[in-house]
């Protein structure tokens, strides 16, 4: 998505946080089955990454990282399987 339409940008993080509320009993209960892959597919060593400032564009999955009601509705689950990885 590019950076110079901002009217579509802000769209999108209106969609993201309408989303999560609707989604929120799932992002609950998987919500760390979610996230965490898709920050290891982008921040990885050979990930694409978020966002790319020389080109101007941004990827609409880094609104879905970084929304605070995401990483709120994230956590307890994100919990749960660190805890099962560290047993």
């Amino acid at each position: 998505m590019r950076t110079e339409n901002v009217f579509r940008i802000q769209l999108v993080r209106l969609a993201v946080t309408a989303g999560a509320i609707v989604a929120s009993p799932l992002l609950l209960v998987a919500g760390g089955l979610v996230r965490r892959p898709m920050l290891r597919r982008h921040y990885g060593e050979n990930g694409p990454g978020f966002a790319c400032k020389e080109d101007g564009w941004v990827s609409p999955g880094y609104f879905f990282i970084t929304n605070v009601v995401v990483r709120a509705l994230c956590l307890p689950s994100e919990y749960v399987l660190l805890r099962l990885r560290a047993a």
